[in-house]
């Protein structure tokens, strides 16, 4: 895109400066938590919670595009009983409980 030539320096500056720095804005805050990061704050909120061992290996189910909140399974094998585990991991690594299932033989 070309710039008219009867626009000012000055302008043509503001508006470059104000474009780069949109694009800065935006790569800074769709910083997220990585899968490994979310999976290991699931994991150390789940042995909070449950009394037992992990049977199986976590699992991100899903990434919530707006929020950017990833949603964690962890599995834990609790007095002969499964559950499953899930959580909602926000961006900064911080883990919140949503539910748990029944535990099943």
């Amino acid at each position: 895109m070309k710039f008219k030539q009867n626009i000012p320096c000055y302008i043509q500056s503001l508006i470059s400066i104000t474009l780069v720095s949109c694009t800065f804005w935006q790569t800074v805050s769709a910083a997220e938590c990585s899968d490994k990061n979310a999976i290991e704050a699931a994991m150390s909120a789940s042995q909070s919670v449950m009394n037992g061992n992990s049977f199986r290996k976590p699992k991100v189910l899903k990434r919530h595009h707006p929020s950017k909140r990833k949603e964690v399974a962890t599995y834990f094998e609790s007095d002969d009983l499964y559950y499953t585990l899930y959580w909602l991991v926000s961006d900064n690594c911080t883990a919140g409980f949503i539910k748990r299932t029944q535990g099943k033989r």
